[in-house]
C-alpha cells in the first residue's frame, strides 16, 4: 500500500528518521567530505551547511503545520 505525503507526516517514525538524518549530516565525518572543494568560488563547507540548514527549516515548518492543523 502506497503512503501519501500527508500519511507519511503523521508517522512518528518518519520524524525520528528525519531527526537522526539531520544529526548525521551535521556530524564530523560528513562535514570533512567538503574540505578543499569550492562551488562557484564559495567554500563547499559553507554551501553544505547552508543547504542542510535550509532543509532542517523546511522540515520544522512541515512539522509545525502538521501539529497546528
Amino acid at each position: 500500500m502506497a503512503l501519501s505525503f500527508k500519511d507519511l507526516l503523521l508517522q512518528n517514525e518518519f520524524w525520528a528518521f528525519l531527526f537522526i538524518l539531520g544529526w548525521v549530516l551535521f556530524n564530523w565525518p560528513m562535514l570533512t567530505l567538503t574540505v578543499g572543494y569550492s562551488v562557484m568560488g564559495i567554500p563547499a563547507i559553507l554551501v553544505y551547511i547552508a543547504l542542510i540548514w535550509l532543509m532542517i527549516i523546511l522540515v520544522l515548518y512541515l512539522f509545525d503545520r502538521r501539529n497546528s492543523g
